[in-house]
């Protein structure tokens, strides 16, 4: 039996010089949720209303989440995240692919 969560979505940004890497998942899901006060049924208008917001919150909770699974610590506040997320060429669409694609169904074998 197979009891992985098809529900994943990884990405690597490069920020200040270090590499991040990140998961959309299930955890990084509930964070966001959790941190910003969002109900699940909201998350779609959450994307959408505000973008530049939204889309580095949830790469940082995605980030966040790794390092909790690997034992490791995030030593960057939130904010600074953000800032330094939206002058990282390809940051945006990198989280954007990594949240399409934890979001689609992937249970067939050999999707890519």
């Amino acid at each position: 039996m197979n009891t992985m969560n098809p529900f994943r979505g990884e990405f690597e940004l490069k920020i200040r010089n270090k590499k991040l890497k990140g998961a959309f998942t299930m955890n990084a899901l509930r964070l966001t949720l959790r941190e910003e006060g969002i109900k699940l049924d909201g998350f779609d208008e959450y994307l959408q209303d505000d973008p530049l917001t939204a889309l580095p919150t949830v790469a940082y909770f995605s980030i966040l989440s790794e390092c909790v699974r690997n034992d490791k610590e995030l030593k960057m506040k939130k904010e600074a995240f953000i800032a330094d997320f939206l002058e990282t060429e390809g940051a945006i669409e990198a989280v954007t692919e990594a949240i399409t694609f934890a979001m689609t169904d992937t249970t067939e074998e050999g999707n890519d």
